[in-house]
């Protein structure tokens, strides 16, 4: 199925502070699982009737922070055993999606009613005792395909892209869609799953799907704890026939975790098979592939990653900048002079990519050019030294580039306060004042500030800008975040 593109949303400012200071010179580097555990209300409670299942359903629905600030869609994550799983899931989801190891999703938890019936692949075997409530596999994908995804993308902003996680029986319905029903989801998370059942039937089914897979594409990860007999000989079985069988569009992996037990597997296997589902997100070594293949070898990468994942992937700040950077140490002009000039593309006001590109001329011997940039830097950065460092080099008259702006101290106390970005009601900012210097605390951490206008401040580690913003009795009202040309707002709370 092809996928639209849209863009990915952009880095909380938390996450840029710490992944953008890497990138500040851009210069060369030195039990089973029941619905028993107490509920706290992190997600939203919706119902739906169900005319498959012939009852009412109750799921509960976690969106992403700033969810309804924005307009991005997302991909959605189905998690069986709902309420067992969802703090844990959500907080995983959201720490992998903050350190840009994957999208933010939507996860949707659906809590049981009849969890023998709903999440077993129907008895077939003759020596298998009977069991009245078992079977409704197929119905409870039919629901969930029929139903409850269009309920989610009705009342969601939701992507093609689906993810369903199940652990034991569950696990076992991940298993039993990927063989019987592969068009539901694009990707699995299969936890331990009870391939025992019925005389690991749906194993011997698995083998003979498997040969008719043709261009099945899609993720599929499946773990199991230190459990062994026909729990662990269903899926050695299973991973055996994808070993042999698999297409070659379809990614899976297998891992044993012995140190795990039935109860603990599910945590640890949520996070690595996200992980592993979203591999090729992002770029987790970027100077090292630039050096491998160049740049058409990051730019391969982000391409078949938009197409995999329906996402505009294209190379941030914190890959491109240190990208430069060694542009410019292999003396490689024309790659730096791309890299920076993309940058200022994205955002002319980054200062450090005004350096790079100066820089990338001054190598290939274009003084006035390299100049421009120098001063243009300056003009952004007051105390951007290797450009003012640079201009005297080169004979530039400074003194119309003074290091510092003077703000008189009444104005910086009128800054002071604590400021709450709505789309993300984590990002809380407390300005202060240290001496006569204003300064921001942010998750704990602390940021000096200095100011190349009297409203707007640089945070004086990384490239991010402040400006404050007053209504027009002069009284501030809030600032506008600038990172890396994306723009955020935040309002003054107190």
């Amino acid at each position: 199925m092809t996928r639209p593109i849209r863009r990915a949303a952009t880095i909380p400012l938390f996450l840029s502070l710490l992944l953008l200071s890497c990138v500040i010179a851009f210069a060369p580097p030195g039990s089973l699982a029941q619905d028993t555990e107490p509920f706290l209300a992190l997600g939203e409670k919706r119902e739906l009737h169900s005319n498959v299942l012939g009852e009412r359903r109750e799921i509960i629905v976690g969106v992403p922070a700033g969810y309804e600030g924005g307009d991005e869609t997302y991909p959605v994550v189905y998690l069986l055993d709902g309420p067992s799983h969802f703090h844990h899931t959500t907080g995983t989801v959201r720490f992998l999606a903050r350190n840009g190891r994957m999208p933010e999703v939507i996860v949707v938890a659906i809590p049981n009613t009849d969890r023998t019936r709903d999440l077993s692949p129907p008895i077939q075997s003759d020596a298998a005792p009977a069991r009245s409530r078992a079977g409704g596999a197929d119905d409870f994908l039919e629901f969930i395909s029929a139903e409850l995804k269009p309920f989610i993308d009705g009342n969601y902003r939701t992507r093609p892209y689906s993810i369903l996680i199940g652990h034991s029986l569950g696990g076992l319905l991940a298993n039993h869609a990927l063989v019987h029903r592969p068009d539901i989801f694009d990707a699995y998370i299969s936890i331990s799953p009870s391939l025992w059942w019925d005389e690991q039937r749906l194993v011997v089914q698995a083998d003979s799907a498997f040969d008719h897979a043709g261009d099945l594409v899609g993720d599929f990860y499946m773990t199991m704890g230190n459990e062994g007999g026909a729990m662990l000989g269903g899926a050695l079985k299973f991973a055996g026939i994808l070993e042999a069988k698999a297409p070659e569009g379809f990614r899976w992996d297998f891992k044993l975790m012995e140190e795990e037990s039935h109860g603990s597997v599910p945590h640890r296997s949520t996070y690595y098979g996200l992980e592993k589902i979203f591999d090729g997100w992002n770029l987790h070594d970027p100077v090292g592939l630039y050096v491998a293949g160049g740049l058409e070898a990051i730019d391969r990468h982000f391409a078949r990653a938009s197409a995999r994942f329906g996402y505009e992937r294209t190379p941030s700040v914190g890959i491109l900048g240190p990208v430069g950077g060694r542009a410019l140490e292999e003396g490689n002009a024309a790659d730096a002079e791309e890299i920076f000039s993309r940058l200022i593309e994205r955002d002319p006001n980054l200062a450090p990519a005004h350096n790079g590109l100066a820089e990338a001329h001054a190598l290939m011997g274009h003084r006035d050019l390299a100049i421009e940039h120098y001063r243009h830097a300056l003009r952004i950065d007051p105390r951007n030294n290797a450009a003012r460092e640079k201009l005297a080099e080169y004979g530039v008259d400074l003194s119309d580039y003074p290091e510092t702006v003077d703000v008189p101290v009444s104005v910086l106390e009128s800054y002071v306060g604590t400021y709450v970005v709505p789309d993300d009601p984590d990002e809380v900012l407390r300005f202060f004042l240290d001496g006569e210097e204003l300064a921001v605390e942010l998750a704990g951490r602390t940021f000096e500030l200095y100011p190349t206008s009297e409203k707007r401040f640089k945070v004086a580690a990384v490239p991010v800008y402040l400006t404050f913003r007053s209504d027009e009795a002069g009284n501030v009202t809030g600032i506008m975040i600038d990172q890396a040309g994306e723009t955020t707002e935040a309002t003054r709370v107190k």
